[in-house]
């Protein structure tokens, strides 16, 4: 896992991973050349108790597109996840999750 993701994706091989600093970030999913096919691409971030199984949740409604978008999110879990619903097969998406300081998306 890495801190942070700005790649190509594809949807139908999900959910991605993502080690998380905690704090404030950026949230940024755009359809490759083929559209947007997912039915829903969400951020969870993990809300188990420190030693137990990973819980993960959405961040909410902000955090959940059904068409390209962005959101600044934080949080204070170590761990997010990206996940595509259905309809995500081998369409490419260029996903976004960095953080953000002082306006600036590293």
């Amino acid at each position: 896992m890495q801190y942070g993701i700005s790649e190509l994706k594809v949807g139908g091989s999900g959910p991605y991973d993502l080690k998380w600093h905690g704090g404030t970030g950026l949230f940024s999913i755009v359809a490759g050349s083929s559209g947007f096919q997912s039915s829903k691409v969400t951020l969870q971030h993990d809300v188990s108790a420190s030693g137990q199984a990973a819980q993960y949740v959405s961040l909410g409604a902000d955090a959940e597109f059904t068409a390209d978008g962005q959101i600044v999110f934080t949080t204070a879990s170590n761990s997010l996840r990206v996940v595509f619903g259905f309809g995500a097969g081998s369409e490419d998406y260029h996903v976004v999750v960095k953080p953000v300081n002082e306006r600036s998306a590293y």
